[in-house]
């Protein structure tokens, strides 16, 4: 896995630390690292979400508290990282402690934080850039809405709609027409996400690409795609659909409609994880994925 050279960055002031609001385990190790980071002349800060689970007041959006630390520690799964590295601080790494039941984007389990967490407040850890894709959604009367997403963006039906069909615009030009249950449009980092179960390829977490997978496609001649992430994608459902969604990063998601067009395309952000020393791409594949089968 490419990472960025141990560069020595600066040293860390003050850290948020963003909990899995209905893990017991994440809000006790919450505890022990506040407590931590303080005797080390750390500053905390926490998320909103995370000082309501503790009984305490105050806290930040987690949309905005990448802006006021150095560095962002996740204790949860990958859905807790993802709600903080869809919202990136320019310069501001996210090390993510796995307290969940796959954690693929974390960087270490709960018994192993405190040698990486010392590193990366030196600014000795690893940090690995993630690209992003920004979603942009225009439907008539309504104002534009922009997302940002680590892994993907579906367009997808609900489980007793009909066959969904979405057409998809390569810089302006129509290249496709999925029928089906649906299509995602993933990053390299989500590709073992969604676009895995969906049988999509495994990218390279930091490849310039931009997958478009069909979810159970109702002919054979629709497969997976991966395009260059210089392109702008338009997508759009054609006739009078029902039921179908468009949903970010599984984080949140709203229904879209004949009228409403979507446009996806390299953000300008990125993310930046922390990653655990002398770990590859191929070896958190067979960590976590049994990527590789047995090896001699």
């Amino acid at each position: 896995m490419s990472t960025r050279p141990k560069a020595r960055r600066k040293p860390v002031r003050r850290v948020g630390l963003v909990t899995r609001t209905t893990s017991g385990e994440a809000i006790h190790i919450t505890r022990r690292l506040e407590a931590w980071l303080r005797k080390r002349g750390v500053e905390v800060l926490h998320d909103a979400e995370s000082m309501g689970a503790r009984s305490a007041m105050g806290g930040l959006p987690r949309a905005e508290i990448g802006r006021h630390v150095d560095l962002l520690v996740t204790l949860g799964g990958d859905g807790t990282l993802l709600s903080v590295a869809r919202h990136p601080a320019p310069g501001v790494p996210i090390l993510g402690i796995d307290i969940g039941t796959f954690g693929y984007l974390t960087a270490c389990p709960p018994d192993a934080w405190e040698g990486l967490l010392t590193d990366a407040l030196a600014g000795n850890a690893p940090v690995e850039t993630r690209r992003l894709l920004a979603v942009d959604v225009v439907e008539p009367g309504r104002p534009r809405r922009r997302i940002r997403v680590v892994n993907d963006a579906v367009i997808g039906k609900s489980a007793l709609s009909r066959i969904a069909t979405i057409r998809v615009e390569v810089e302006g030009r129509q290249v496709l027409r999925y029928r089906g249950d649906g299509v995602i449009v993933s990053t390299p980092t989500g590709s073992t996400a969604y676009n895995l179960s969906a049988g999509g390829p495994i990218l390279a977490p930091t490849m310039p690409a931009i997958i478009l997978t069909p979810i159970c496609p109702h002919t054979l001649s629709l497969r997976p795609m991966v395009l260059s992430d210089h392109v702008e994608l338009g997508l759009a459902v054609e006739g009078e659909p029902s039921d179908v969604y468009l949903t970010l990063d599984g984080q949140e998601g709203f229904p879209i409609g004949s009228s409403t067009r979507v446009r996806i395309a390299r953000a300008r952000e990125t993310a930046l994880l922390v990653r655990a020393p002398g770990s590859t791409f191929f070896d958190v594949l067979a960590k976590k994925l049994s990527f590789g089968g047995e090896k001699g």
